[in-house]
C-alpha cells in the first residue's frame, strides 16, 4: 500500500514537472515570436519617416521648383494613405493573440498581412510611375531652364531608383519576417497535434 501511494506521489510530481516545463517552453516561443512581430512592426517607423520626409523636405523642394499646389496636395494624399495602410493593417497581428491567445488567430493574420505587403510589390509601382509621371510633367511646365531641367530629371530619377530599391529590400525582409511567424507557429502546431496523439494513444 506504501509502494502504490509512493508511485501515485512521484507520478503526480512528474505530471507537475512536465506541465512546468511545457509553460517555460510555451512563454519561449510567445516571447519568440513578440521578437518576430517587434521586427515586423519596425517598418512602420520607416514607412513614416519616408512618408513626413516627403511631405516636409519634398514638398518644400518641389514648390520652390514651381510646381503646381495640386501636385503638392496629391503628394501629401499619397503619403498619407501609404503611411496608413502600413500602420492599421500591422493591428491585424495582435499582441494579445500572440501573448496569451491563440496562435492559430496571429498565424491566420500574419498570413493577411502578409498578402497585403505582396499586393503592394504591384500597387507601390503603379502608383510610383503615376506620380513620377506627374512631377516630370509639373518639372517640365515649371522650369525653363534646360540644363537645370534636365539635372532635376535626372536626380529624381536616380533618387527613385535607390529609393526603389531600399523599399523592394523592406518589402522583402517584412515578408520574411512574416514568413518565419507562420512556419514557427505552424511546426509548433504539428508538434502539438502528433503529441495529442501520443497521449491519446497511451
Amino acid at each position: 500500500m506504501d509502494e502504490l501511494q509512493e508511485m501515485r506521489e512521484q507520478l503526480a510530481a512528474l505530471k507537475e514537472k512536465m506541465n512546468t516545463q511545457e509553460v517555460v517552453n510555451d512563454r519561449l516561443i510567445r516571447d519568440i515570436l513578440l521578437q518576430k512581430k517587434k521586427s515586423v512592426d519596425k517598418n512602420i517607423w520607416v514607412v513614416g519617416l519616408s512618408s513626413l520626409f516627403t511631405i516636409t523636405i519634398g514638398n518644400l523642394a518641389f514648390s520652390y521648383w514651381g510646381v503646381s499646389s495640386w501636385f503638392l496636395i496629391g503628394t501629401t494624399i499619397l503619403m498619407l494613405v501609404c503611411f496608413l495602410m502600413t500602420l492599421i493593417p500591422h493591428n491585424w497581428v495582435k499582441k494579445a493573440d500572440i501573448q496569451s491567445g491563440n496562435l492559430l488567430v496571429a498565424a491566420k493574420q500574419a498570413r493577411r498581412l502578409r498578402k497585403l505587403y505582396k499586393d503592394w510589390e504591384i500597387i507601390g509601382i503603379v502608383l510610383s510611375i503615376i506620380w513620377v509621371g506627374w512631377l516630370f510633367a509639373e518639372l517640365t511646365s515649371a522650369v525653363d531652364n534646360k540644363p537645370l531641367l534636365y539635372g532635376l530629371i535626372g536626380g529624381c530619377i536616380f533618387g527613385g531608383i535607390i529609393g526603389g530599391i531600399v523599399g523592394f529590400r523592406q518589402n522583402k525582409k517584412v515578408i520574411n519576417e512574416l514568413d518565419g511567424m507562420i512556419r514557427y507557429i505552424e511546426e509548433i502546431s504539428e508538434l502539438d497535434e502528433e503529441n495529442n496523439k501520443e497521449e491519446k494513444g497511451l
